[in-house]
């Protein structure tokens, strides 16, 4: 039995050993008796002999000496005839050659190559190895337009196999790999239309300074390309790419190019990418794309690498926003497209008015309000408090006109809009207002709505969003709309009033622009519920020209008091720390001389809580040079002037030099029954003096605040004020021909020890003021 055993195993092992060397000729059929590496085949291939002699003079003959499997795509001689390397250096031209050469486990033999992407040898950005294509569709090429040579390929050797080729694989840019792979040949040709050439092509080498080097490309298929061109057809009728517009398909290409980066797929997946086009998408951990629109695409093909930087294949064409739209524009109608942008109220409106089929198939002008804005509405008219309470057929019919007042038979685009009146389907009129972009209702107790976002296009109309819902005189008593207490003030250049003016953004915290809470005039206030030192700040990118307005003016409102620092175009060391006085509306008018800092435009300005503790205030009526009636008395802490005589001890025998004083003027008051008048000689330098109260200091108090009226005729009076007797002090500008209320912190003034109180004229001209409600706050 034992003798039967190892006879059976050396049967075997010699079964084992024939079956060997069969699979060796099979695989390696030119081995023969004297097995060789890949460099000695290439050195003992005449046909092969330039590539030799270039690996030689490169040292990287010995690489193909080494045990490791490789596959070498190697060209014959003819093929380095037909091409011109003259101009590369030692490192160019190794690299030319290294992406000849692959490194892998096992032999690939041209029966077992497959279609897709292959590492050679030759490195990229990041060091990271180019990409090879193979095609083995039809017959095999590489890169496109290399093929493998017939009967010279499967060349085995001991340390892989060997593959003649009748062309160079010169290192691929990011426009070759796109070129040679058909399943891109649509993004390729779009590349050309929209004159992205160079951009994909231009290299480190070729361009040392080039500053998108490197790049990734997210490269649409043919099937992608496919179906974005179906959504341009149903749209616009463009059915080929030549059709698009140059500009729109320029913008969709620039969506899929990042520059600057050469990201691989570990590096992008699960990140936000910002494009050339400047719209951020994001591709998930698992490799979905989201863009603007409300399909994802999915990365089909990742990390193909070239010289200039990584494409990765995409399913998609990714959209902007602005080319989103504008197929939505098209292929929506007026209803889907309210539907489509969110405005879920007046949608239920339009749903239980009827309108539905209205906005469906008539061409419209629809003002849509937000939500927010319907939510105003509902919280002040008196008779609804929801969409709901209109039940009867009469309420019914309310709401339809409430509706049918913000439609306007045909399409406006905002550039069509003009100054004057503008027919709604309802039959009564809006007044549109081209400098404010504001449209007034008919019932004026209402508020204004101005345009906040514009031309959003539908299949048969123009949708504009507006900030408040918009009620005509004929509608106003059965909704049970309110006829406020106070009227509105008059502008130079509105704000806010009811409603924050079109153009202005907000930053830094979220206030209710649409509070009815508290409110000082109209029907809204803001509302800001602050921490810390957080501010209300509103913004214009365009700028509001200052040199036709004088002061800027609001109210504001605090139920435990506070201060806060009015600051314009976010300069706040020459901002202005105002006291608001607890549990009453106070009206400030700045003189925009006083915290510009020499600014000629408005961009921003924010109001900031100085107290260091969390509250809440309450804004109105914003503006410039605003008009209002007569102000609120002021309260304060320790009062100097408020009507007729000095208060708190303070002494008015001093009056001061260079002009006459008169203490009781009934001419121009602020409120109350009188004022101070202060009529300064020319080239008097003069000075109204206040003498000081007895055991008073002003650094006891955080403001000094005051009022002063120039008189009309008078112009601009500058005028220094101290509170120690000294030249020392804070200069101010007195407007001519309205009442300025000024507020300054105490710390501002050299001297505090209020010796006396002094108003200077720092001008040579004869000048006349009025100064009321002078006093100290905490």
């Amino acid at each position: 039995m034992k003798l039967n055993k190892i006879y059976y195993l050396l049967i075997l092992a010699m079964i084992t050993s024939l079956s060997s060397c069969e699979d060796d000729d099979d695989l390696y059929p030119q081995l023969g008796e004297d097995p060789r590496n890949i460099n000695e085949v290439l050195a003992e291939t005449a046909d092969l002999s330039v590539l030799y002699q270039s690996l030689v003079e490169a040292e990287m003959d010995s690489l193909l000496r080494e045990t490791t499997t490789y596959t070498v795509f190697a060209p014959r001689n003819a093929a380095f005839d037909q091409a011109d390397l003259s101009g590369l250096d030692q490192e160019e031209r190794e690299n030319l050659l290294s992406n000849h050469v692959l490194s892998t486990v096992t032999a690939d033999f041209a029966s077992t190559l497959s279609t897709g992407y292959r590492p050679t040898m030759a490195t990229g950005p990041n060091g990271n190895f180019l990409s090879l294509y193979i095609n083995t569709e039809g017959e095999t090429t590489l890169n496109g337009d290399v093929s493998l040579v017939t009967e010279s390929s499967n060349k085995g050797a001991t340390n892989g196999v060997l593959h003649v080729v009748d062309g160079i694989l010169t290192p691929p840019a990011i426009l070759d790999h796109v070129e040679a792979n058909n399943q891109f040949s649509t993004f390729m040709e779009a590349v050309e239309l929209a004159g992205l050439t160079d951009m994909l092509s231009a290299t480190e080498v070729t361009d040392a300074e080039n500053p998108d080097y490197p790049l990734t490309v997210f490269a649409p298929t043919n099937a992608a390309f496919e179906n974005f061109l179906g959504d341009l057809n149903g749209a616009f009728g463009w059915t080929t790419l030549a059709d698009i517009p140059t500009d729109v398909l320029r913008s969709v290409l620039e969506q899929h190019v990042i520059t600057g980066s050469n990201l691989i797929s570990a590096e992008v997946f699960g990140t936000e990418q910002t494009p050339v086009s400047g719209e951020v998408f994001s591709v998930s951990a698992q490799g979905v794309v989201s863009d603007a629109s409300y399909t994802d695409g999915n990365v089909t093909v990742q990390d193909i690498q070239g010289t200039n930087g990584v494409i990765h294949g995409v399913d998609k064409v990714m959209l902007t926003e602005a080319v989103f739209q504008s197929i939505l524009d098209e292929t929506l109608n007026l209803k889907e497209r309210i539907e489509d942008r969110g405005y879920t109220s007046f949608i239920a409106a339009a749903e239980k008015a009827g309108l539905m089929e209205t906005l469906e198939t008539e061409e419209l002008t629809a003002f849509i309000p937000s939500n927010a804005a319907f939510d105003s509405f509902l919280s002040v008219i008196e008779n609804f408090e929801s969409l709901e309470d209109f039940e009867t057929p009469e309420e019914i019919e309310l709401l339809k006109s409430v509706l049918e007042y913000h439609l306007h038979e045909g399409r406006l685009m905002s550039s069509s809009l003009t100054d004057g009146p503008l027919t709604t389907t309802q039959g009564d009129e809006l007044i549109f207002d081209t400098a404010t972009g504001r449209l007034t209702p008919s019932y004026e107790f209402a508020p204004k709505a101005t345009l906040e976002t514009t031309n959003i296009g539908a299949s048969n109309g123009i949708i504009h969003q507006i900030s408040n819902v918009l009620v005509s005189a004929e509608d106003a008593e059965a909704l049970g709309y309110p006829v406020p207490a106070t009227g509105g003030p008059e502008y130079g250049y509105e704000i806010y009033h009811d409603a924050l003016n079109p153009g202005f953004w907000v930053g830094w915290t979220s206030p209710d622009f649409a509070n009815t809470e508290n409110v000082y005039s109209g029907n809204n206030s803001i509302k800001l519920d602050y921490a810390a030192y957080e501010a209300l700040q509103i913004g214009n990118d365009e700028g509001i020209d200052l040199s036709a307005f004088t002061t800027i003016n609001f109210a504001l409102y605090s139920e435990n008091g506070t201060s806060v620092l009015l600051a314009l175009n976010g300069n706040n060391d020459a901002g202005q720390v105002l006291s608001v006085p607890a549990g009453e509306w106070t009206e400030f008018s700045i003189p925009i001389a006083n915290v510009s800092d020499g600014a000629t435009t408005l961009t921003q300005f924010v109001l900031q809580d100085q107290s260091g503790e969390a509250g809440t205030l309450y804004y109105d009526q914003i503006g410039l040079d605003v008009t209002v009636g007569e102000a609120p008395a002021p309260t304060f802490a320790l009062p100097v002037y408020l009507d007729e005589e000095t208060e708190s001890g303070f002494q008015n025998t001093w009056n001061g030099w260079g002009g006459t004083w008169t203490w009781n003027s009934t001419e121009q008051v602020q409120n109350g029954t009188s004022s101070i008048k202060l009529e300064y000689f020319a080239d008097s330098w003069g000075a109204l003096q206040i003498g000081g109260a007895e055991g008073v200091n002003a650094s006891d108090y955080s403001t000094f605040e005051f009022s002063a009226y120039g008189a009309p005729g008078s112009g601009t009076t500058p005028l220094l004020v101290n509170l120690g007797g000294s030249d020392d002090g804070v200069s101010l500008d007195v407007i001519e021909g309205e009442w300025t209320t000024y507020s300054f912190p105490v710390s501002q003034f050299p001297d505090t020890s209020l010796g006396e109180i002094r108003f200077k004229n720092t001008s040579a001209e004869a000048r006349t003021i009025f100064i009321d409600n002078i006093g100290f706050n905490n």
